[in-house]
Parts: structure tokens; C-alpha cells; sequence
């Protein structure tokens, strides 16, 4: 297993791993359950979203994707 994300948006997070998980890859996002000792924690990069190894390119391109705004959505999608 290999980390390829960390954050501490958990909305992002989640988003992102279920781009991931679409795509056919298992993915696994550490550190949600912290969510609740936030005041208690840093505030960055508590989550950490990991892949298998054959998977960490594809899950690198899914991010720079979303990094680069391929999966907003423009006013006409419903």
C-alpha cells in the first residue's frame, strides 16, 4: 500500500476516494475516524488517502484530474 494523498478536508477526501473507488481501485482513507479529536489534532494532513502499488499511478492521474478541474461541473449538467 502506498499513500498518494493527504489532506485534512475530509469532504475532499471523501470525494476523491470516491472518484478512486469509480475507476475500479481499492482505496482506503486513513484517519477519518480523527475527525472528531480535530481540536486535539494538527489541522493539516490528518487523512490520508492510500492505493495499492500497481494503482498509484492511476490514482496520482485521478487526483491531477481533479486538481486540474476535469470532474467540475459547468452549468449545464444537471
Amino acid at each position: 500500500m502506498i499513500s498518494v494523498y493527504r489532506s485534512g478536508d475530509y469532504f475532499e477526501a471523501q470525494l476523491l476516494t470516491g472518484l478512486m473507488e469509480q475507476e475500479g481501485l481499492q482505496v482506503f482513507l486513513q484517519g477519518a475516524a480523527l475527525q472528531g479529536g480535530l481540536g486535539d489534532l494538527p489541522a493539516m494532513g490528518h487523512l490520508s488517502i492510500t492505493v495499492n502499488d500497481a494503482d498509484q499511478q492511476r490514482a496520482e492521474e485521478i487526483i491531477s484530474a481533479y486538481e486540474n478541474g476535469d470532474y467540475s461541473l459547468d452549468e449545464t449538467d444537471d
